[in-house]
């Protein structure tokens, strides 16, 4: 890297950064997820990429951008707690899961014939399905406590659900990704290395990791080392999936599901390892995402089916989740309220259609749709649940013991 391209470098990373906090505060004093603002901001920087961001730069960005999204997911399983004390939580996690997923691929196959990719028919249907499932969990936990819905009945279940559904959606995810025949193995192989690399990750060293926790051993282990200890893991789980083909971001995500809930672990790598990835390395990912937005290439039809992902997305997590919940005893406006929390997706989205378009699962014009179709789905989430709220107390949001408690957002 010459000495030009590095000043290119640092003052489009430093106007990238400035950006987003911009955008973070505009949006948080409209009453919004600061992330959303965020995703605008890069997107907004994007179109202008080459006043911004001088193309001599824009590589050495994506590669900031790769590790912030290493240390994201890493704290993304982190984060996945899954405590199932209320028996509705299973019932409605299926719901908001299948049945998203299921009018995702229906959309998928009514709009192939204008969007083909030569990944094939099969994997696009699935992958835009899995699009259309996936829950936003950071942006629900910053959502919950924005407003004081943490230590709700109906906090509890909707971040219990949210763990659930991206589990799922993550591995069919990765799934697919194996299916569309990205990278140097076939796809059969790359299916058998990442379920190999997920059961022994599982199975044995999270059952290792916290016979340590209980003997008292992560305790004696100093802080810089115990962060040192999770960031490596962090990388090379990241090199193993990007190396068979898969993604970088597989690996810390499970890592982070493996890792013990111990206190100290999760503060330290949340405080040194969270604010550096949101504050710093984030920001490029929101504008490296941007670059692949086309709003000029729209056309009427496009709209359209804009339009109907929409209705696709925000129908069929509402509808998911609310039909079981109901089933299940909970009153009409708690189910709704249900439904809208799991309706957001925000980032978690950003990244998945990212990996998509990475492994040619979508064309320029379906990703700008889908990119938009996610920030107006998290955009709506707040109004929404105003709206809902209108109409009478909740006996769900009452304060109770929480069902799990979010280590950061």
């Amino acid at each position: 890297m010459t000495s030009a391209v590095l000043s290119h470098v640092l003052l489009s990373l430093a106007i990238v950064v400035l950006l987003a906090r911009l955008g973070g505060f505009l949006f948080e004093r409209l009453g919004q997820p600061p992330v959303v603002g965020e995703i605008v901001a890069g997107i907004a920087a994007a179109q202008f990429g080459g006043v911004l961001l001088p193309s001599d730069a824009r590589p050495y960005l994506n590669l900031i951008a790769q590790l912030g999204l290493v240390i994201f997911m890493l704290i993304v399983g982190l984060e996945v707690e899954v405590v199932a004390r209320a028996r509705t939580v299973g019932a409605i996690a299926a719901g908001a899961t299948v049945l998203p997923f299921v009018l995702g691929v229906l959309l998928a196959a009514v709009v192939w014939p204008w969007y083909r990719v030569a990944a094939g028919r099969l994997p696009f249907l699935l992958f835009v399905g899995v699009a259309v499932a996936i829950t936003a969990f950071p942006v629900l936990a910053r959502i919950l406590r924005d407003r004081g819905m943490s230590g709700t009945r109906i906090g509890g279940i909707a971040m219990t659900c949210a763990a659930i559904i991206d589990v799922v959606a993550w591995l069919g995810l990765a799934a697919v990704i194996a299916l569309a025949g990205h990278g140097t193995h076939r796809p059969w192989v790359m299916l058998a290395l990442v379920t190999a690399f997920v059961l022994v990750v599982l199975l044995a060293v999270r059952p290792g990791l916290a016979a340590l926790q209980r003997r008292g051993t992560l305790d004696r282990v100093s802080p810089r080392a115990l962060l040192v200890g999770v960031l490596v893991a962090a990388v090379l789980a990241a090199w193993f999936t990007e190396s068979i083909g898969l993604h970088s971001i597989f690996g810390p995500f499970v890592v982070g599901l493996a890792l013990p809930r111990h206190r100290a672990t999760v503060d330290l790598v949340v405080t040194r390892a969270a604010d550096l990835s949101t504050g710093l390395l984030l920001p490029a990912f929101f504008v490296v995402a941007g670059l692949g937005v086309d709003l000029s290439a729209l056309t009427w039809r496009d709209a359209g089916v804009l339009g109907a992902a929409v209705v696709v997305s925000m129908v069929g997590k509402i509808a998911g989740a609310a039909g079981p919940a109901r089933l299940t005893g909970m009153g009409g406006r708690d189910a709704l309220t249900l439904g809208v929390l799991l309706s957001t997706r925000g980032l978690t989205e950003l990244v998945v259609l990212t990996v998509g378009a990475a492994a040619g699962l979508l064309t320029t014009t379906l990703y700008t749709i889908l990119v938009i179709n996610a920030v107006i789905t998290t955009l709506a989430t707040g109004p929404l649940l105003s709206l809902l709220e209108r109409r009478g107390r909740s006996t769900n949001n009452r304060k109770v013991e929480q069902i799990w408690t979010p280590a950061s957002t």
